[in-house]
């Protein structure tokens, strides 16, 4: 009697459970399409709130210098623009200048992190992240994820002055611009919070740990967005922003609480399973622990080898070692290296190829997980 209801009581907390999420979820994804369709009818006002101009600005030449060379507020007010002027020996350079100045006055790096564009390029394009179905809404989020590119930032003039040198103007609409990045800091936020909504069964795994540095990687985004909102006369204060520290941390307590089994196959007194495991515990994973969800699969073949005029043994080895999920057999990250080693005697060229194989993992794979542990994005996530 007492087995029964407990069962019942488990299936009721099972479905509520998934009733809540449902719910969180549901909640989430309204308040993001909210915020897209507000962002798709601002995108779709024209230039002044889009990513570039319909047309290109015509340059004019000689004459008297344009007040905007010096001062580009005499063209476009301050009170309602932020503006700022470049220049070069062509109008194609001296258009990305300006457009490189408002990016600076923004406090942003004209260089783009591109891991961090890339990344959330593809969490979009494989939609894991939700935007927009608008292609030119989602293209425009995209392109400001590289921070080298401010939404809304378009060319107002251009002028040559005869000698070689071309004035462009750049300018940035104050209004629009808030507007426009508070709702990607709205989109963005609600991304976060559908990325971290899981239980601690998903939580403590690889692909727990990949939702949690994607929703830092857009919480520092978010940060960047902030910043621009500041800085155009706007307050993000209401928004309720996730910091992307305590996002990093996380990961990093989940990253713990991993553990990794091995099946080794032709070691040599666990020399090359130690190796490994030294690699993983150094990236924080445990390698002790029962019924580990994932597996090292370590593979070593050995062949011996002579070649004529050579008094030397050789051992060609081949060692492969692929990290598996063991819930769905999958490869998640395979490591791979073959090389030889030689002696008087094979049992010495085998000994030297174990030394080898040592040296290879202690040098190359930790590097090696850590870029995957970089690059890795979660599985797409249910709405």
């Amino acid at each position: 009697m007492k087995n029964s209801i407990y069962f019942l009581f488990l299936i009721f907390y099972l479905l509520f459970s998934f009733s809540l999420y449902s719910q969180s979820l549901a909640s989430y994804q309204a308040a993001a399409d909210d915020a897209t369709r507000r962002l798709e009818e601002a995108l779709s006002g024209g230039s002044a709130a889009g990513t570039k101009q319909t047309a290109a600005v015509q340059a004019t030449k000689g004459g008297t210098r344009p007040k905007w060379v010096t001062n580009p507020y005499s063209e476009y007010p301050q009170k309602n623009y932020i503006a700022a002027v470049g220049n070069a020996k062509n109008q194609s350079d001296a258009e990305k200048q300006a457009l490189a100045a408002l990016v600076v006055f923004f406090g942003q790096s004209v260089k783009s992190d591109y891991t961090v564009a890339s990344l959330y390029s593809e969490a979009v394009t494989n939609g894991i992240v939700s935007v927009s179905e608008n292609t030119s809404v989602r293209e425009t989020i995209v392109t400001a994820a590289s921070l080298d590119n401010l939404i809304g930032a378009a060319i107002g003039n251009v002028w040559e002055d005869g000698r070689g040198t071309v004035y462009a103007l750049a300018y940035i609409e104050k209004e629009k611009t808030v507007f426009v990045y508070t709702e990607i800091i709205r989109i963005n936020q609600k991304n976060i919070e559908n990325l971290v909504l899981m239980n601690d069964a998903q939580k403590n795994t690889l692909d727990g740990y990949a939702r949690y540095k994607l929703a830092a990687l857009i919480a520092g985004m978010n940060a960047q967005y902030a910043n621009i909102v500041s800085l155009a006369g706007g307050t993000t204060a209401s928004l309720n922003m996730t910091g992307a520290d305590t996002l990093i941390l996380e990961a990093a307590n989940i990253i713990k609480n991993i553990t990794v089994g091995f099946n080794v196959k032709k070691d040599s007194n666990n020399r090359v399973r130690d190796a490994f495991a030294k690699a993983l515990s150094g990236e924080g994973l445990r390698t002790q622990g029962n019924n580990p969800p994932y597996i090292l699969e370590i593979n070593i073949d050995m062949s011996e080898a002579k070649f004529a005029g050579n008094s030397f043994i050789f051992c060609r080895y081949t060692l492969s070692a692929n990290l598996i999920e063991k819930a769905t057999g999958s490869v998640l990250f395979p490591f791979n290296v073959t090389d030889r080693e030689g002696h008087t005697t094979y049992a010495e060229a085998q000994n030297r190829a174990f030394d080898s194989m040592e040296k290879l993992i202690n040098e190359k794979y930790p590097d090696a997980f850590r870029e995957y542990l970089a690059s890795l994005l979660p599985q797409k996530l249910h709405r």
